[in-house]
């Protein structure tokens, strides 16, 4: 092989290899563009979440949008497609998955704060959610407009086509009420 040739070849592999990145959080690696209907979204932020006063690493969540933002509201309102992927840290079971999402849905929606016609399509969301065992995913996909799809490791599990649905899983981790503050930050690009 001539020297120029090599020269190209290393530049090449040089650049293919500083290309492919990825953000790391806590053991957890997640990519730093996630691709949707042929469009690339852009990790937003990522964040940990923790569980209990012991602090048990359960997840490490990435926000991905088409254009970054630090704005939860606009984030919410944006009308283009965005994604939300979790890596288990922790194992848990089907019940325990179901314990988080209820207490989620009760922080965010008591007193009148989601839609009556949000609970089938909840519940339904609840029945196909498996238990979860370390380095699982779980991705939610939003359309931008109203419809969303959930994937356990990028199988997918559910689908809905409920605006205020898409509005309140997304909120619920970006909004007033998240699991946790620095979640939230985190997932905003705010975080240190």
């Amino acid at each position: 092989m001539r020297p120029a040739r090599r020269a190209l070849t290393a530049l090449a592999m040089l650049f293919i290899a500083t290309s492919a990145s990825a953000a790391t959080m806590g053991g957890a690696i997640l990519p730093d563009t996630y691709p949707v209907a042929g469009q690339p979204l852009a990790l937003n932020g990522i964040g940990l979440r923790t569980l209990t006063v012991f602090n048990v690493k359960a997840y490490v969540a990435g926000l991905y949008l088409a254009k970054p933002s630090r704005n939860a509201a606009e984030i919410l309102a944006s009308t283009t497609p965005k994604v939300l992927l979790l890596q288990f840290l922790h194992s848990g079971s089907k019940a325990e998955v179901e314990a988080q999402f209820r207490k989620g849905e009760e922080t965010n929606c008591a007193s009148g704060g989601c839609a009556p016609a949000d609970q089938a399509d909840f519940e339904a969301l609840i029945k196909a959610m498996p238990g979860v065992a370390v380095g699982d995913t779980l991705t939610f996909m939003f359309d931008g407009r109203g419809g969303g799809r959930v994937l356990t490791n990028n199988r997918q599990i559910s689908s809905f086509t409920n605006p205020d649905l898409c509005y309140q899983l997304l909120n619920g981790f970006i909004g007033p009420r998240p699991p946790s503050t620095d979640l939230r930050q985190h997932l905003l690009g705010l975080g240190s």
